[in-house]
Order: C-alpha cells, then sequence, then structure tokens
C-alpha cells in the first residue's frame, strides 16, 4: 500500500463486531477538538453497539463527553493510568502523530490497534496509515474509524443539549427582552486575537440591530472581556467564566446568531446549526467551510513567521 495515499478505500480491518466489548478512544484536545469527534465516536458505537466505548481526553473536553450518547466512560488524558492497566478489544487514537499525548495506542493492551502515523502501515488489527494532511479534522477521525468496520459514515455533526442545561441557560438570559446573540471574544493563542475596538464595534453594531449581545468564555478570557466591554457604547449582558460547558451549548441553542473566534465556542455553534460569523487568522492552510455560516479572516501575524509583514505567500484578508 502507498503510504502517500491521503486516505485508504478498504473498511473492515478491525475484529468482529460481535466479539468487541471494550473500545478506547483517545482524543487530546479542548471543545471544538470533542465537537469534531463526533462522526468518529457515533460510527464507533454504530459499529460497535455491545462494547462500552471508553474515551481518555483532555480536562477541558470531559464535561461535554459526558452528556455524549455514544460515551459510555470518560478517562483524562493527563492522567492515564487506568487506561494502561485494562483490556481492550480495539484501542484508536486520533491524535496527530507529531503530537505529543499522555497515551498512545501502543501504551494500551489491545488486540487491535488504529492510529495515524507518519509512514503509514496497514494491517488486520494493526491499522496505522499515513497522516491525511488534506482532509479536514472531523473527517481523519472519522476516516480512520471507518477503517476499523461499519457501513456508511455519517459525517453529520450534532450535540446532546439535557433539559438541566437548557434551563439553566434560561435562567441566565432571563434579563434578556430581545434576540440574543452569543459573543466570544477570548482566544488563547495571539494569532487568534481580535483587536478590542474591533470587537467593541461588533457589539455596539449588534445592539443597533435590535440584538441583546452576550459575552460569553471561560474565566480566563474575563479580563478581555471587560476591555471589549470599556472600549465601546454596547451594554452587552457578560456571562463571561458564569456558564459551565453544558450551559453554554444551552446559551447557543437558543440565539439567532453567534460571533467569535475560531475557537471551542464557535465550534459549537456549528454542530448546533446556529448562524455564525467566525473571525480567524489567514493561514497557508485552506480554511474549512462551515456551510451556511460565514467565515471573517483578517490578516494579523504570519503564520509562518509571526511578522505582520513578510515575504511569504499571501493569505485571505
Amino acid at each position: 500500500m502507498d503510504p502517500a495515499h491521503d486516505w485508504l478505500p478498504e473498511t473492515g480491518l478491525g475484529p468482529d463486531p460481535a466479539t468487541v466489548r471494550e473500545v478506547l478512544a483517545i482524543r487530546s484536545g479542548g471543545l471544538a477538538a470533542v465537537v469534531h469527534a463526533v462522526p468518529a465516536l457515533r460510527h464507533l458505537r454504530a459499529t460497535y453497539p455491545e462494547a462500552r466505548i471508553t474515551v481518555a481526553a483532555d480536562v477541558p473536553a470531559r464535561e461535554l463527553l459526558d452528556a455524549c450518547p455514544y460515551v459510555d466512560r470518560v478517562l483524562d488524558l493527563e492522567h492515564p493510568s487506568v487506561a494502561r492497566t485494562e483490556q481492550f478489544d480495539v484501542a484508536v487514537s486520533f491524535a496527530d502523530p507529531s503530537d505529543v499525548v499522555g497515551l498512545g495506542v501502543e501504551e494500551v493492551d489491545a488486540r487491535c490497534r488504529a492510529s495515524w502515523s507518519t509512514g503509514g502501515s496497514v494491517e488486520r488489527s494493526a491499522i496505522h496509515p499515513g497522516w491525511p494532511h488534506r482532509l479536514p479534522d472531523a473527517t481523519r477521525m472519522l476516516r480512520l474509524a471507518w477503517l476499523l468496520g461499519g457501513s456508511e459514515p455519517d459525517a453529520s455533526l450534532g450535540l446532546w443539549p439535557r433539559l438541566a442545561d437548557r434551563n439553566g441557560a434560561a435562567s441566565l438570559l432571563e434579563t434578556c427582552t430581545r434576540p440574543v446573540a452569543i459573543v466570544h471574544v477570548g482566544a488563547r493563542h495571539t494569532d487568534r486575537r481580535w483587536p478590542v475596538d474591533r470587537w467593541a464595534r461588533v457589539l455596539e453594531l449588534l445592539e443597533g440591530g435590535g440584538l441583546d449581545p452576550v459575552l460569553v468564555g471561560s474565566s480566563a478570557d474575563a479580563a478581555t472581556s471587560g476591555a471589549v466591554i470599556e472600549a465601546g457604547s454596547a451594554l452587552p449582558l457578560d456571562l463571561t467564566g458564569q456558564s459551565a460547558v453544558g450551559e453554554l451549548v444551552g446559551l447557543l441553542e437558543r440565539a439567532v446568531l453567534f460571533v467569535g473566534g475560531d475557537s471551542g465556542p464557535a465550534a459549537l455553534a456549528g454542530a448546533l446549526g446556529t448562524r455564525s460569523v467566525v473571525v480567524g487568522p489567514g493561514t497557508l492552510l485552506e480554511l474549512v467551510a462551515r456551510p451556511g455560516q460565514t467565515d471573517l479572516v483578517h490578516a494579523g501575524p504570519c503564520a509562518t513567521c509571526g511578522e505582520v509583514a513578510c515575504q511569504h505567500a499571501p493569505r485571505p484578508a
């Protein structure tokens, strides 16, 4: 098999589904990573209906996974000792082979292992195809799950807001009297940060357009949200650091619009089908389009060298 292929047409390389009782899926990353993993997790559940599906994930994603109908158990990826001491029929890692994660399939006692590799090697019960650079994250994970077995894969995203989350969201928005626009101004990486004055202008436009802007985010975003409020004349409802992940899903479900950076809340909004405007950095990679949504790409620092003006290939502006 040519390891240069970005994907492989074969399926059914994993064990007989009737014999599978324990499945481990390893997925590092935050909220967006879990949202993108939904099609793959759904496919694993459909392929191995009698199995207990365990997901080893980072802490930020655990609350979302706890409510996932395709997952039976969630383990902390930062403390993977439980996964190392148990036996699994199938262990699959969706990680980029160049990333350093807390657990690899080679560390797990499993009779079938699947993961991406830099070279590419595919055998029954040892499925390690070459990393498909050109595929979007969700498609990559679904492709690897499909190689294990199962029927035609379902690539649709989706979330599962609970009644308690919806009630919590309604309580948080009880002072809003107009349609709600959820706004997320935070970003962990500097190349994903938009100027404070532009966010302030967005809030003013939303308020002037007849919407109630509502700021969301983690406690780490509180300072940025405060600076945005100070920089403009709008009076948004500031829920930064006040909503759990489930309540954030409930808020986005009730919103008529989401505006924010290309991060976890944007991925949640996309999975819910909430109309979105997403602001992100231009890179040398092709941006993944969100059907029915709008992506704004600002120049920002070069993704290659970090400079605002350089000799590298131009990017969308």
